[in-house]
């Protein structure tokens, strides 16, 4: 009697562990503080409004016309997002990842994909086997999702402020 006690209280430790430990996906992870959206809209703002919207313990560099920063997903693996900045602020965002794995970086580049073209801001402009670049509908900003190191668990997404 006393072992069957044990075992189902195990049993329900292990089920209300798992249950409750949902494992998020790297997108999930990656837009946990900013959407895709939310960072397109980023541009001209200033360094201290920037800086006022992530981690600061995220931060690794910084320098008046420069912010990176580096977080930490999945095991051994990370993304950087990075902000230049000129006199009229924010002009360019870049979010790079560094997976393991080449499905991962394949899962989250189909969600920066999907997420840009849901904004209907924007239009493809190139599509090419490792490069999508999209031009804004009003002309201010372009996007660029590069993905020619994929195999390697890189991806690179970028946001410029058009002149």
């Amino acid at each position: 009697m006393m072992m069957k006690n044990i075992t189902l209280f195990i049993s329900f430790i292990v089920v209300v562990f798992v249950g409750c430990n949902q494992e998020k996906t790297y997108y999930d992870q990656l837009i946990k503080n900013k959407t895709i959206a939310e960072r397109v809209v980023e541009l001209n703002k200033t360094l201290t409004d920037i800086r006022k919207t992530e981690d600061k313990s995220a931060l690794i560099k910084e320098d008046e016309d420069y912010l990176e920063y580096e977080y930490t997903i999945g095991v051994d693996e990370t993304y950087s997002i990075t902000y230049f900045f000129d006199v009229a602020g924010c002009y360019e965002v870049g979010l790079d990842t560094y997976f393991n794995n080449e499905v991962d970086a394949q899962l989250v580049m189909e969600k920066i994909k999907e997420e840009i073209e849901k904004t209907g801001k924007f239009e493809l402009k190139t599509d090419s086997n490792q490069l999508y670049e999209w031009s804004s509908k009003d002309g201010l900003s372009s996007v660029e999702l590069d993905f020619e190191n994929l195999n390697k668990g890189m991806i690179s997404f970028t946001i410029f402020a058009n002149e």
